[in-house]
């Protein structure tokens, strides 16, 4: 009885989790805008239509550019995804951590 109380505990807790920055955001939105900046390696922003809801934005990067990272492949694998959305007018999903000034994504979701 003890161990179904328990796992019952656990159940309702993770069911009733508040957001928090690094989860995906509630709902899927459209990219309104990708920017893409610097020379080797560069940074590709990324615009959302009506921006990321404050409770998935990490404290002190509130900025509406989020940042893909070109430098690296899955940076570049994302940006990929995030033009295939754009193009086809898909909504998407992000998880986001701060880097900087600017969120940095971490994942998208098609």
């Amino acid at each position: 009885m003890m161990k179904f109380s328990i796992a019952f505990c656990f159940l309702f807790a993770a069911c009733f989790a508040s957001a928090a920055p690094g989860q995906w955001m509630p709902e899927a939105r459209l990219i309104e805008n990708i920017i893409v900046e610097g020379d080797v390696g560069g940074k590709a922003l990324i615009v959302i239509q009506g921006g990321v809801p404050a409770d998935y934005i990490p404290a002190g990067c509130n900025s509406p550019y989020n940042t893909l990272d070109l430098s690296i492949s899955k940076g570049r694998a994302q940006l990929a995804i995030a033009l295939t959305a754009y193009s086809t007018a898909r909504p998407v999903k992000l998880a986001l951590q701060c880097i900087g000034e600017r969120p940095l994504i971490t994942h998208i979701m098609l």
